[in-house]
């Protein structure tokens, strides 16, 4: 499998995006995190892991946009092959949040399910392989409370923040 990669600073860490052919399947932070993750990729006789900055131009282009606090659509073609049939209702349901609000597991739950498997929505949104493309960050508990994030709750207040949403 043809595997693409680059890496780009932010706001939020250096940031590690991959894509196959058919679109963009992950992107992961902190440094520590990604560098083991890419070894692991080299390592794997069935990759052939290449990185094309000019494949991901768009995304930068847009996350850029986004770090500067402006409303971006992010268009890329996703991949999410990885993901179990659940999970990725979950992920496309994640975009329709509108940038800057927030909504709850529940909430979430009820638009793939029925409200009693927000645990299981929780699973799903720490799974997410895409974050800040595919808006995890914008699912919050009932109470208010931001729940969990895989990138740490402080990277999750930023995002939100970014985005100017009322936390």
């Amino acid at each position: 499998m043809k595997l693409y990669y680059t890496t780009f600073k932010s706001p939020v860490g250096e940031i590690l995006a991959t894509r196959t052919e058919r679109g963009l399947n992950f992107i992961t932070f902190p440094k520590s995190t990604w560098q083991r993750f890419l070894s692991a990729l080299r390592k794997d006789e069935n990759i052939d892991l290449k990185k094309d900055e000019k494949k991901f131009l768009s995304l930068k282009k847009n996350l850029k946009a986004y770090f500067s606090s402006r409303k971006v659509n992010f268009k890329e073609s996703l991949d999410l092959t990885g993901g179990t049939a659940f999970q990725k209702r979950v992920w496309k349901a994640m975009l329709k949040i509108p940038y800057g609000q927030t909504k709850s597991y529940g909430w979430l739950a009820g638009q793939v399910g029925g409200r009693n498997r927000a645990r299981a929505v929780g699973a799903a949104c720490g799974a997410n392989p895409i974050p800040i493309v595919i808006p995890c960050h914008r699912v919050i508990r009932e109470d208010g409370g931001l729940g969990g994030y895989g990138g740490g709750l402080s990277i999750k207040r930023k995002l939100l923040k970014i985005e100017g949403a009322k936390i």
